[in-house]
Protein backbone atom coordinates (compact mmCIF):
# COMPACT_ATOMS: atom_id res chain seq x y z
CA UNK A 1 0.00 0.00 0.00
CA UNK A 2 1.35 3.26 -1.33
CA UNK A 3 1.90 5.86 1.76
CA UNK A 4 0.91 9.57 0.52
CA UNK A 5 2.60 12.51 1.95
CA UNK A 6 0.98 14.50 4.86
CA UNK A 7 0.96 17.81 2.59
CA UNK A 8 -0.87 15.83 -0.94
CA UNK A 9 -3.63 17.88 -1.34
CA UNK A 10 -5.07 15.61 -3.68
CA UNK A 11 -4.89 13.23 -1.20
CA UNK A 12 -6.92 14.84 1.91
CA UNK A 13 -9.57 15.80 -1.04
CA UNK A 14 -9.64 12.06 -1.82
CA UNK A 15 -10.54 11.41 1.63
CA UNK A 16 -12.52 14.28 2.16
CA UNK A 17 -14.29 12.75 -0.93
CA UNK A 18 -15.18 9.26 0.44
CA UNK A 19 -15.54 10.32 4.11
CA UNK A 20 -18.28 13.21 2.43
CA UNK A 21 -20.59 10.29 1.22
CA UNK A 22 -20.09 8.30 3.91
CA UNK A 23 -20.50 10.65 6.83
CA UNK A 24 -23.28 13.01 5.55
CA UNK A 25 -25.33 10.21 4.28
CA UNK A 26 -24.99 7.57 7.40
CA UNK A 27 -23.65 9.92 10.16
CA UNK A 28 -19.73 9.52 11.49
CA UNK A 29 -20.79 7.98 14.68
CA UNK A 30 -20.61 4.20 13.56
CA UNK A 31 -17.86 4.98 11.28
CA UNK A 32 -14.26 3.70 12.01
CA UNK A 33 -11.13 5.40 10.82
CA UNK A 34 -10.48 1.75 9.61
CA UNK A 35 -13.87 1.63 7.98
CA UNK A 36 -12.37 4.55 6.25
CA UNK A 37 -9.36 3.65 5.10
CA UNK A 38 -10.70 0.17 3.70
CA UNK A 39 -12.85 2.34 1.73
CA UNK A 40 -9.69 4.68 0.00
CA UNK A 41 -7.16 1.22 0.36
CA UNK A 42 -5.15 3.42 2.06
CA UNK A 43 -3.57 2.92 5.70
CA UNK A 44 -5.07 4.68 8.93
CA UNK A 45 -1.42 6.09 9.53
CA UNK A 46 -1.70 8.05 6.05
CA UNK A 47 -5.28 9.15 7.15
CA UNK A 48 -4.14 10.37 10.72
CA UNK A 49 -1.06 12.29 9.19
CA UNK A 50 -3.29 13.89 6.75
CA UNK A 51 -6.40 14.84 9.46
CA UNK A 52 -4.88 14.63 12.76
CA UNK A 53 -7.93 13.82 14.51
CA UNK A 54 -11.35 12.26 13.64
CA UNK A 55 -13.38 15.38 14.16
CA UNK A 56 -10.18 17.67 11.66
CA UNK A 57 -11.99 15.38 9.16
CA UNK A 58 -15.66 15.81 10.38
CA UNK A 59 -15.14 19.37 10.12
CA UNK A 60 -13.54 19.47 6.64
CA UNK A 61 -16.01 17.76 5.16
CA UNK A 62 -18.85 19.75 6.48
CA UNK A 63 -16.54 22.85 5.56
CA UNK A 64 -16.31 21.42 1.75
CA UNK A 65 -20.69 21.08 1.77
CA UNK A 66 -20.89 24.75 2.62
CA UNK A 67 -18.16 25.72 0.05
CA UNK A 68 -20.04 24.03 -2.50
CA UNK A 69 -23.41 26.23 -1.16
CA UNK A 70 -21.39 29.20 -0.81
CA UNK A 71 -20.27 28.47 -4.31
CA UNK A 72 -23.93 28.06 -5.73
CA UNK A 73 -24.90 31.39 -4.38
CA UNK A 74 -21.85 33.20 -6.16
CA UNK A 75 -22.81 31.60 -9.04
CA UNK A 76 -26.20 32.81 -9.40
CA UNK A 77 -25.50 36.18 -8.15
CA UNK A 78 -22.95 36.67 -10.99
CA UNK A 79 -24.99 34.70 -13.63
CA UNK A 80 -27.08 36.52 -16.44
CA UNK A 81 -30.12 35.36 -15.43
CA UNK A 82 -33.11 37.54 -14.36
CA UNK A 83 -33.89 37.89 -10.27
CA UNK A 84 -36.68 35.19 -10.65
CA UNK A 85 -34.72 33.19 -12.78
CA UNK A 86 -31.86 32.88 -9.87
CA UNK A 87 -34.02 32.39 -6.77
CA UNK A 88 -35.71 29.27 -9.18
CA UNK A 89 -32.43 27.73 -9.56
CA UNK A 90 -31.76 27.93 -6.11
CA UNK A 91 -34.73 26.65 -4.98
CA UNK A 92 -33.52 23.32 -6.76
CA UNK A 93 -29.97 23.41 -6.45
CA UNK A 94 -29.06 24.47 -2.70
CA UNK A 95 -31.84 22.21 -2.01
CA UNK A 96 -30.62 19.07 -3.62
CA UNK A 97 -27.08 20.12 -1.44
CA UNK A 98 -28.75 20.56 1.60
CA UNK A 99 -30.92 16.93 1.22
CA UNK A 100 -27.36 15.39 1.31
CA UNK A 101 -26.89 16.15 4.95
CA UNK A 102 -28.54 13.35 6.71
CA UNK A 103 -30.42 13.75 9.47
CA UNK A 104 -27.93 11.41 11.16
CA UNK A 105 -24.72 13.37 10.48
CA UNK A 106 -26.45 16.45 12.93
CA UNK A 107 -28.02 13.86 15.47
CA UNK A 108 -24.69 12.58 15.57
CA UNK A 109 -22.71 15.64 16.84
CA UNK A 110 -25.21 16.30 18.72
CA UNK A 111 -25.43 13.39 20.80
CA UNK A 112 -21.23 12.85 20.75
CA UNK A 113 -19.80 15.55 20.15
CA UNK A 114 -21.87 19.04 21.25
CA UNK A 115 -18.84 20.95 21.03
CA UNK A 116 -17.91 20.42 17.52
CA UNK A 117 -21.84 20.72 17.21
CA UNK A 118 -21.36 23.88 18.45
CA UNK A 119 -18.61 25.32 16.26
CA UNK A 120 -20.46 24.32 12.92
CA UNK A 121 -23.25 26.33 13.61
CA UNK A 122 -21.29 29.05 14.26
CA UNK A 123 -19.38 28.49 11.25
CA UNK A 124 -22.87 27.91 9.10
CA UNK A 125 -24.42 30.93 10.76
CA UNK A 126 -21.83 33.03 9.88
CA UNK A 127 -22.15 31.23 6.00
CA UNK A 128 -26.31 31.31 5.66
CA UNK A 129 -25.62 35.17 6.18
CA UNK A 130 -22.49 36.21 4.07
CA UNK A 131 -25.10 34.04 1.10
CA UNK A 132 -28.47 35.78 1.93
CA UNK A 133 -27.01 38.87 2.57
CA UNK A 134 -25.39 38.72 -0.66
CA UNK A 135 -28.42 37.83 -2.44
CA UNK A 136 -30.91 39.93 -1.41
CA UNK A 137 -28.65 42.93 -2.00
CA UNK A 138 -28.54 41.57 -5.95
CA UNK A 139 -32.13 41.60 -6.07
CA UNK A 140 -32.29 45.47 -4.46
CA UNK A 141 -30.11 45.85 -7.01
CA UNK A 142 -31.83 44.46 -10.26
CA UNK A 143 -35.25 46.29 -8.59
CA UNK A 144 -36.46 43.11 -8.59
CA UNK A 145 -36.49 43.20 -4.38
CA UNK A 146 -38.38 46.17 -2.76
CA UNK A 147 -36.09 48.63 -1.34
CA UNK A 148 -37.88 49.50 1.63
CA UNK A 149 -37.53 45.86 3.43
CA UNK A 150 -35.22 45.76 6.65
CA UNK A 151 -32.78 43.73 5.54
CA UNK A 152 -30.94 43.36 8.87
CA UNK A 153 -34.56 41.54 10.11
CA UNK A 154 -35.05 39.85 6.88
CA UNK A 155 -31.78 37.69 7.24
CA UNK A 156 -32.36 36.86 11.04
CA UNK A 157 -35.78 35.43 9.80
CA UNK A 158 -33.92 34.09 7.12
CA UNK A 159 -31.56 32.08 9.07
CA UNK A 160 -33.73 31.30 11.95
CA UNK A 161 -35.77 29.44 9.32
CA UNK A 162 -33.02 27.30 8.01
CA UNK A 163 -31.55 26.69 11.06
CA UNK A 164 -34.67 25.11 12.15
CA UNK A 165 -34.77 22.75 9.31
CA UNK A 166 -31.46 21.75 9.46
CA UNK A 167 -31.10 20.72 13.30
CA UNK A 168 -35.24 19.67 13.34
CA UNK A 169 -35.42 16.38 14.57
CA UNK A 170 -39.44 16.74 13.35
CA UNK A 171 -38.21 16.46 9.87
CA UNK A 172 -36.05 13.16 10.80
CA UNK A 173 -39.41 11.57 11.48
CA UNK A 174 -41.90 13.61 9.02
CA UNK A 175 -42.89 12.92 5.37
CA UNK A 176 -41.43 16.25 4.50
CA UNK A 177 -37.57 16.37 3.09
CA UNK A 178 -35.44 19.26 3.82
CA UNK A 179 -35.36 19.80 0.28
CA UNK A 180 -39.39 20.61 0.39
CA UNK A 181 -38.83 22.60 3.43
CA UNK A 182 -35.97 24.85 1.51
CA UNK A 183 -38.06 25.57 -0.96
CA UNK A 184 -40.93 26.60 0.91
CA UNK A 185 -38.94 28.88 3.04
CA UNK A 186 -37.89 30.56 -0.13
CA UNK A 187 -41.42 30.38 -1.29
CA UNK A 188 -42.67 32.53 2.09
CA UNK A 189 -39.86 34.82 2.29
CA UNK A 190 -39.14 36.04 -1.02
CA UNK A 191 -43.35 36.15 -2.45
CA UNK A 192 -43.63 38.59 0.18
CA UNK A 193 -40.52 41.01 -0.42
CA UNK A 194 -40.62 40.86 -4.30
CA UNK A 195 -41.69 44.05 -6.39
CA UNK A 196 -44.85 44.01 -8.15
CA UNK A 197 -43.11 43.35 -11.14
CA UNK A 198 -41.04 40.72 -10.61
CA UNK A 199 -43.73 38.33 -8.28
CA UNK A 200 -46.01 37.11 -11.67
CA UNK A 201 -43.09 35.58 -12.95
CA UNK A 202 -41.77 33.89 -9.68
CA UNK A 203 -45.05 33.08 -8.69
CA UNK A 204 -45.46 31.00 -12.61
CA UNK A 205 -41.87 29.42 -11.58
CA UNK A 206 -42.95 28.51 -8.59
CA UNK A 207 -45.96 26.50 -9.27
CA UNK A 208 -44.23 24.94 -12.49
CA UNK A 209 -43.09 22.85 -9.70
CA UNK A 210 -39.71 21.81 -11.58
Amino acid sequence: MMELLPNDERAQERVVAIASQVFLERGFARVTMADLARELRMSKKTIYRLFPSKDDLVRAVYRLKTDRIHALFRETVESDSDFTGKIHWLWINVGKELTEIGPQFHEDLRVFNPSLAAELESFRRDEINRNFVMFIEDGIRLGALRSDINKELLVQIYISAIMGIINSSVLATSPFTIDQAFRTILDVVFDGILTDKARPHYRQLFNSGS
